[in-house]
């Protein structure tokens, strides 16, 4: 049990935040939740251990105050909901949520004993969200950072399990062991995955480095779930080795040759490469190419190796679009121009410092390779490959009908037998073994909100956003790029380039402009002045939209509906400007206006304002920014709810509403 509790915590983020507890009929589940909330429709499964239908969670832990408050709280939703805080009961409500408030409760600073229990309607939807109030701030919702906890037995043991579940569906395990029947029609979001496309890759790859590859795949990307097939230390390994590489080396369109040899790149353009590189935060996912060393603490992915991996010109065609044969891997599309998509493989390759260890001296066979391929089952996972005439790999109702931990894939080495060897540490087997005790039944549920969180991490949205209280690793890691543009003048003076934070992003955004932010599709950025820029995943834009509004407990297909009245517009337009207002247009562009005295940092223009905004992340931001982003510079202009502007009587609620209702009144 030390093993479990440690590896649960280990693969938390930090701080834990809530112990979710579900019921439903005789069956329980447990998990790690950021925020006492949830949304689900009718027939979906309320975690992916647990059968659509009616059920009950309580969330535990402690709410955590930094200074002492006077609160009240409500809630948001359709059930039956209960708030108890250090053992007293504050609120009980059922049915239509959200009309009832605790009475003004007392805290003093530290730590308090919460407990949120929620009961869903009888047909399994669920809809719960908890908000609290004081006379410093107006009613918002409690924010994740108020939240602290440990898990306990129970929760460590299902972290483990959940974990075990990831493990499965990422190495792709169902893809050889097939399964007897359909796993339903909204099955875990990564079992519909697929692994990097091999088709004509000798187009693309080179040949020395596939022998690289298929030797010791580790080695070259630390973390990759592509498992070693062959011992290299074994001379038939060696050549089947040689024999696969050389079949897909042979797998390839004829390419019309060049009239003249490729010019190496000019120094001037690996300049630019290498400023692209920091501009764009590559070093958030990345070591340097002329880093040997992998970084296995942060997990990021080494680029020694491009250089060999490459045909002439392909990494400037895969940088284009990333996806185009791995639509699944967490290599983003950047929207690249052709000079960015050129100069920065040039300063890759130009940069390399390949780690490929020499080939044996063995003629591969294409014929014999194509042959390997089939007998080691490459197709079951990689499409473009050929298809063996029979299957041997045992099916999933059968490999979860044996011990795991004696034979296969997850056994120690002795007890492996003929099956690949994943690379797997101590704590994923264990993890594996933990979930293959509770059968297949969860790969048949797609819980959203805890596919979205998996993909918060998996994707790397971490890696340039910070979170809670967590900051983004780019923070700690953009530094050893600095020199790449130190060569361009001024390129250290411009305005604040601080990225947006993820604690409210299901709160923050609509579904529908979150989607089209996340799958690359807005016209313009948002944010024109950031040297970055946000990469497209076209094709998890969709679930990751739908699932960080059901982190907040929202409905990822609510309207955003705005009914303006043209008195409360003129009296925004007023508040906003210079001469009558806030000034806001100082910072803040204005359509086709831009701001008229920019100095740090720049606002977005106010024309994506419908667009994108919630009307209560809206309140909570224009209310107190620096409580949704610590060091903004954005100034807050009501403390305690009263402006020191006259219109509508001072009072700071009006004012943010009529703002609104300005930013709505030029909606296209």
């Amino acid at each position: 049990m030390k093993l479990i509790t440690f590896f649960a915590l280990s693969m938390l983020p930090v701080p834990a935040q809530l112990n979710a507890s579900f019921q439903s009929g005789d069956k329980n589940d447990h998990r790690i939740d950021r925020l006492p909330a949830i949304f689900l429709n009718t027939g979906e499964a309320p975690t992916a251990f647990l059968k659509p239908g009616p059920f009950q969670v309580s969330w535990t832990g402690k709410l955590t105050l930094a200074s002492r408050q006077r609160l009240i709280f409500s809630f948001e939703g359709d059930g039956e909901a209960t708030l108890s805080i250090d053992g007293a009961e504050l609120l009980n409500e059922k049915g239509k949520l959200g009309t009832a408030r605790s009475e003004q409760t007392r805290l003093n600073s530290g730590e308090h004993d919460v407990v949120i229990r929620y009961t869903s309607p009888p047909d399994g939807s669920a809809r719960f969200r908890l908000f609290w109030e004081e006379r410093s701030f107006p009613r918002q919702s409690v924010p994740p950072t108020a939240f602290i906890s440990k898990p306990d037995e129970a929760t460590a043991a299902a972290s483990l399990k959940r974990r075990g579940r990831e493990l499965f569906a990422l190495h792709h395990c169902s893809k050889c062991h097939l399964s007897e029947s359909s796993l339903g029609p909204d099955p875990m979001q990564e079992m519909l995955e697929i692994a990097p496309l091999l088709i004509n890759p000798g187009n693309r790859l080179s040949e020395s480095w596939l022998r690289a590859w298929l030797s010791d795949p580790q080695t070259l990307r630390p973390g990759t779930t592509m498992p070693q097939l062959f011992d290299p230390d074994k001379k038939e390994s060696v050549q089947q080795i040689a024999d696969l590489a050389a079949f897909l080396g042979s797998m390839k369109t004829p390419v019309p040759s060049p009239a003249a040899a490729v010019p190496s790149p000019s120094d001037a353009e690996v300049l630019k490469g290498g400023a692209h590189f920091h501009r764009l935060g590559c070093v958030a996912c990345h070591t340097t190419p002329d880093q040997q060393k992998a970084d296995t603490e942060r997990k990021r992915i080494p680029l020694n190796n491009v250089a060999a991996k490459f045909q002439t010109g392909q990494l400037t065609e895969y940088l284009k679009d990333p996806s185009a044969y791995a639509p699944h891997r967490g290599m983003p599309n950047f929207k690249l121009n052709e000079e960015e998509c050129a100069s920065l493989s040039a300063f890759l390759i130009a940069k390399s410092k390949p780690a490929v260890p020499a080939a044996a001296d063995l003629k591969g066979d294409a014929q014999r390779g194509m042959e390997v391929a089939k007998t080691h089952h490459c197709f079951s996972c990689h499409a473009g490959l050929p298809v063996a005439e029979k299957v041997t790999t045992p099916t999933l109702r059968k490999i979860f009908a044996v011990d795991w931990s004696a034979s296969g894939c997850v056994a120690d080495d002795a007890k492996r037998g003929i099956a690949p060897q994943l690379h797997l540490s101590a704590e994923d087997k264990a993890a594996l073994i933990a979930f293959a005790a509770s059968g297949t039944d969860s790969l048949a549920h797609n819980d959203k909100a805890e596919a979205a969180e998996r993909k918060f991490h998996s994707l790397r949205c971490d890696a340039c956003h910070a979170r809670d209280a967590i900051p983004a690793l780019l923070d700690s890691t953009h530094g050893e790029t600095t020199s790449l543009t130190s060569h361009i003048v001024g390129a250290n003076e411009i305005i604040d380039q601080t990225r947006p934070h993820m604690t409210f992003i299901g709160e923050m955004l609509q579904p529908a402009y979150m989607e089209s932010v996340i799958g690359g599709t807005l016209p313009q950025k948002a944010r024109p002045w950031l040297q970055m820029r946000m990469p497209a995943y076209a094709n998890h834009a969709k679930s990751l939209s739908d699932g960080f509004a059901r982190i907040h407990g929202i409905d990822p297909a609510e309207k955003n509906v705005v009914v303006t009245d043209a008195a409360m517009i003129a009296i925004g337009a007023d508040l906003v400007s210079t001469d009558k207002g806030f000034g806001c247009t100082t910072c803040h562009g204005l359509k086709n206006t831009p701001p008229t005295a920019v100095f740090e940092v720049q606002g977005l223009n106010f024309e994506l304002t419908a667009p994108r905004l919630r009307r209560e992340w809206f309140d909570r931001w224009i209310d107190n920014p620096a409580s949704v982003t610590p060091g903004t510079k954005m100034p807050q202009y009501a403390p305690g709810g009263q402006s020191p502007n006259p219109a509508l009587n001072g009072k700071a609620a009006d004012q943010f509403h009529a703002i609104w209702q300005y930013l709505h009144s030029f909606e296209k």
